[in-house]
């Protein structure tokens, strides 16, 4: 056979949270089910990956980016260089479905060209592909020219594309779905909690009347159990719940770092979680169930001022950097933009974001409390940007987590900017285009112009 098998699996996975090498379908890495499918075809599979280790149970040749950066082309570049055989199927580590029938009919199809590639909503799909050993060159040529883009680099190659009506019989609607978020592994992998739903609705829009499918978004019912007593029921989108619900235990002021919390188990079937907290911060025994709507309700507990958790850092952040970064926050609220019904908060650490989303914003911003704590991240010098309105409720999350500034399109209330002065923590508002209004602490902000 003159094909081999390339797994793409070195890059970047922000969005995702986690590497998407660790995606796990039914308690089984996505990218060894991937490897085991593969094999049924090829007797080389190549995997692009770092991380040699987790693939040391499998017959495959695993290589590491040779040129720098971090588009997918230099892991295709590698994984071209390795192959054995002439001609390689591409395929990415966060693409579940895989359709053994589709590649076999892309190997009869293929005309020994550079690239065979499919045409899928009127896009080149660069990957469920073949490509040529031959092309290295190519690759390392576009690259030196400061290019990326891998559809165009493929618009430079001698190939073939292969129509969306040739390969509608392999339904690639599902063929081509990657994982980029916990949110798509939900909503593709779990039953009992897909993060949204379709409902077919009457559109009235000018003076037509027609029926379309439209999805919407998921309000989800979550029990918490804290040491086997019922805490509270959280209304909420089901993704990152993890740590959502660790961010939750410490806006309540139940932890106060990740050890406190001995347990920890979400039962999406049940519609449970249960913590174990061995040292609680206060007594629960007697508590009366709070239902935690996705309205903007007061979330988190009473303190007394002298209690209040001053952010005691003077970092200075840049203006202009802030408002790139909310530029870009306007663009990725992918669920947002499907259902309009979730909030969404940015954080924004070391050059890179991590977006959240949840029917509730308090919610949203418990999950980037919770994201700080589980991978224990200093917030000196961390933000961030959130849709919703900057209440009183959400600055005191931020300061018990130690965020010292938060960005929103919206507005803050009286009391969160009267809190934010005492609490040391700056606050921005109506963050759109290269207009802001500056409410407190404005020393944290370096402006240039």
């Amino acid at each position: 056979m003159n094909y081999s098998a390339i797994i793409l699996a070195g890059g970047k996975s922000s969005r995702m949270k986690y590497n998407k090498e660790y995606i796990k379908v039914n308690d089984t890495f996505l990218v060894h089910n991937q490897i085991t499918l593969l094999s049924s075809i090829f007797d080389e599979i190549i995997v692009v990956s770092p991380n040699i280790d987790h693939y040391s149970d499998f017959n495959v040749k695993v290589v590491q980016d040779i040129l720098p950066g971090s588009t997918p082309l230099i892991g295709l570049h590698s994984g071209l260089l390795a192959s054995t055989n002439p001609y390689c199927y591409v395929i990415a580590c966060d693409m579940p479905y895989i359709n053994l029938d589709y590649i076999k009919y892309l190997i009869k199809t293929h005309k020994l060209k550079e690239a065979l590639v499919t045409m899928n909503n009127g896009f080149i799909e660069p990957f469920n592909a073949i490509y040529s050993t031959n092309i290295t060159s190519n690759i390392e040529n576009f690259i030196s020219t400061m290019k990326y883009g891998f559809q165009t680099f493929i618009s430079t190659l001698d190939k073939d594309i292969l129509s969306e009506k040739e390969s509608s019989n392999f339904n690639p609607k599902i063929m081509f779905k990657n994982i980029n978020t916990e949110s798509d592994l939900i909503e593709n992998f779990n039953e009992f909690a897909p993060i949204t739903q379709s409902f077919n609705i009457t559109k009235v829009q000018q003076n037509e009347i027609y029926s379309i499918d439209d999805n919407v978004i998921t309000e989800f019912p979550l029990k918490l159990f804290i040491n086997g007593t019922l805490y509270s029921l959280i209304m909420m989108s089901p993704t990152d719940i993890e740590v959502m619900i660790i961010g939750y235990l410490h806006s309540h002021l139940l932890i106060s770092k990740m050890s406190d919390i001995t347990h920890l188990n979400i039962d999406l079937k049940a519609k449970r979680c249960d913590v174990k907290i061995d040292s609680l911060k206060k007594d629960i025994s007697d508590k009366r169930i709070d239902i935690i709507s996705s309205a903007c309700t007061r979330t988190i507990p009473d303190i007394k001022d002298d209690d209040l958790p001053i952010v005691a850092n003077n970092h200075v952040f840049d203006l202009k950097s802030i408002q790139k970064n909310v530029g870009m926050f306007n663009k990725e609220s992918i669920l947002f933009k499907e259902t309009g019904g979730v909030h969404s908060v940015s954080f924004i650490y070391d050059n890179k974001d991590i977006l959240f989303e949840d029917i509730g914003r308090h919610n949203a911003v418990d999950k980037v409390c919770g994201y700080i704590l589980k991978n224990k991240i200093t917030t000196l010098d961390k933000y961030i940007i959130t849709s919703g309105r900057i209440s009183s409720d959400i600055l005191l999350k931020a300061a018990f987590i130690g965020i010292p500034l938060i960005v929103s399109r919206s507005a803050p209330t009286a009391l969160t900017i009267k809190l934010a002065k005492k609490l040391n923590i700056c606050v921005i508002g109506f963050a759109r285009g290269n207009k802001v209004n500056i409410y407190s602490n404005i020393e944290k902000i370096k402006m240039t112009f």
